[in-house]
């Protein structure tokens, strides 16, 4: 009897002890492919979009292409993007960045004149807007009357790229590209650009950590107010 329970207990033991070795090997594939996994997701290549390489350390790879036209409705002009692809090697992983739009192309249609918006393709257009004569119309009757461009003109923070994280300009232009001036410098975040109204637009936005609020008029882009928004209470 005492030997059938010693042979028991062996073969237990041996159970366990092959239990426990296989599910350490489980245990090790698992990390095994865990770290494989991760390893691949941060070497694999990037792509991303409003950030353009301005650093004279890395080897950037660079392509320029135009986009679409797009038409100023009730005028004459179609505008056209001007697209920086950039590709280049990022530490341990390669990144490219894609549709960032550092000018555009404005063409009269009747005359086939041409005029670019800036002389270099040296900033980044984050976003732009096409302002209207009458909000509420029908497209037919619609006629756009100028243009708000949200502009990164420098690396403000020293990161080697121009993004949204850099300092913003606001600005202005007549629907043809001709009269290009900056409404505002040095915004930390913009939070809004609206045109409420047939002659009125809202710009909020954060300067020197304080929120502002401006009223423009339409087509002029003259300011009519500017208000400090006061601040709330958290708690």
């Amino acid at each position: 009897m005492r030997q059938s329970e010693n042979g028991f207990f062996h073969y237990v033991w041996r159970f366990n002890a092959l239990a426990i070795a296989g599910a350490a090997v489980v245990c090790i594939l698992v990390g095994l492919y865990a770290a494989a996994t991760i390893f691949k997701q941060e070497t694999r290549p990037r792509r991303v979009t409003n950030v353009v390489n301005v650093s004279e350390q890395d080897k950037v790879s660079e392509e320029f292409t135009l986009g679409a036209a797009d038409i100023l409705v009730g005028t004459g002009y179609v505008r056209v993007p001007l697209y920086r692809g950039q590709s280049y090697s990022a530490s341990y992983y390669s990144k490219s960045s894609e549709q960032n739009v550092v000018n555009y192309l404005f063409l009269n249609t009747s005359t086939d004149e041409s005029r670019w918006l800036f002389e270099s393709a040296g900033q980044l257009l984050i976003s732009s807007q096409v302002l209207l004569a009458k909000l509420n119309s029908s497209r037919e009757e619609q006629k756009a009357v100028a243009m708000i461009y949200t502009v990164v003109e420098r690396d403000s923070n020293g990161d080697s790229r121009l993004t949204g994280k850099d300092a913003i300009s606001l600005a202005t232009s007549a629907v043809d590209g001709d009269k290009y001036r900056k409404l505002i410098e040095g915004i930390e975040r913009l939070y809004s650009v609206e045109q409420i109204a047939d002659d009125k637009v809202l710009v909020l936005y954060q300067k020197n950590q304080q929120t502002v609020s401006e009223f423009y008029s339409v087509p002029s882009m003259v300011r009519l107010m500017q208000a400090s928004i006061p601040k709330v209470s958290l708690k």
